[in-house]
């Protein structure tokens, strides 16, 4: 469109751009520091339709340029109380998938709601961001063994990352060994670094607010295993709410989310099916296949970006939960919940997820990058 022909190298902290007309040798290069992006599916849905336009030839280039400037630059679809819903409805459905115990589920709904507030300082205090991850479990850790001490039968740590899950970097983890199983490296191996480091940020600050607590309260015995049962129905309303709550965290326009939450209720059916045939990592397997069977059908119909509705699908099957178990566990000896996952079996579902969207994407090629 410009004339100009170009390289580029982009990585989650650089931008490296080389054009030049007709003679390659002769090249302008410019380099761009950036910092690793949210997950804001939302933008990243319009800026590309902005793109497609310009490309149809329905918008100008300085008509789409000006667009993108407006899109980067405005707020989000949805209110502060809504978004603050959201994190409420993330952790206590997260809380409702793995625990049977209603006061698990009513804790990190309560604690997600504080986590929130927390995370909106950050906006008018931008120094805190650095210490986020480890400030918000920090918090959770010392609240949740407080209301343990008191007599309140919730199992802390669970309630812990219920509140903080938000945060996990599982799906950072799963894009990260993606881009390394398609060779690229630079991106994939700093986007690995980057969420592992995260992860032990976190996990770091959960323990270290309960150890903190713990100076001050002890937490008496449990009475009985499971206070205020949950009824057996409630896994699907879990399913759903997670999936509407995460809609809501990556900014998607209500009329589009519910593409999401068909990826979301597609990825946990084909991966419960999978698992009931075959065993957990089979079942993450066919699960990733579907969700990026359906995102990539989604993509060439609609020429939407097909990593929306992947994101939001295999948020729900990737195991950086399971892996913040298996650190906790590490560190404290103890389980979080009955039957916490293996290293080998977390990492082995980690490479099914991979391989999945692998072969989705051989079987049925995306149509642009996104």
């Amino acid at each position: 469109m410009l004339g100009l022909k170009g390289s580029f190298l982009v990585t989650p902290t650089t931008l490296t751009c080389a054009f030049w007309q007709d003679d390659e040798m002769d090249q302008f290069i410019h380099f761009e520091r950036t910092e690793p992006a949210d997950h804001d599916l939302g933008r990243l849905w319009e800026i590309d339709a902005v793109v497609e336009g310009i490309e149809a030839g329905r918008t100008s280039f300085a008509q789409g340029a000006s667009e993108v400037e407006r899109l980067s630059l405005a707020p989000g679809h949805y209110s502060w109380v809504v978004n603050a819903v959201s994190w409420v409805v993330i952790g206590s459905s997260f809380g409702a998938l793995l625990s049977n115990n209603a006061l698990d589920v009513i804790a990190a709904a309560v604690l997600s709601l504080l986590i929130f507030a927390l995370a909106g300082c950050g906006k008018y205090l931008p120094r805190l961001n650095p210490i986020q991850a480890i400030l918000a479990p920090f918090l959770s850790g010392i609240l949740a063994t407080c209301a343990a001490a008191a007599g309140i039968e919730i199992n802390v740590p669970f309630v812990v990352l219920s509140s903080v899950v938000i945060y996990i970097p599982g799906l950072a983890l799963t894009v990260a060994l993606s881009e390394i199983a398609s060779r690229d490296l630079i991106s994939g191996t700093s986007r690995l670094v980057d969420a592992v480091m995260l992860l032990l940020k976190i996990i770091f600050g959960a323990v270290l607010g309960m150890s903190v607590a713990r100076m001050w309260w002890s937490i008496p015995p449990s009475a009985s295993d499971v206070i205020l049962a949950m009824p057996a129905w409630k896994t699907w309303p879990a399913v759903m709410g997670l999936s509407f709550g995460l809609s809501i965290a990556f900014n998607i326009p209500w009329r589009k989310s519910l593409w999401g939450l068909g990826s979301g209720a597609l990825a946990f059916a084909v991966a419960a099916a999978g698992e009931s045939h075959f065993d957990m990592v089979g079942g993450m397997f066919v699960g990733a296949l579907a969700v990026g069977l359906y995102s990539n059908l989604f993509a060439r119909v609609t020429k939407a970006p097909a990593s929306v509705l992947v994101t939001q699908g295999i948020v729900l099957l990737v195991p950086g939960s399971k892996t913040y178990m298996i650190l906790n566990s590490w560190v404290s000896g103890q389980d979080i919940v009955p039957g916490s996952p293996g290293f080998s079996q977390a990492l082995m579902i980690f490479v099914a997820l991979v391989v999945g969207l692998l072969f989705a994407n051989a079987l049925l090629p995306p149509n642009k990058s996104l």
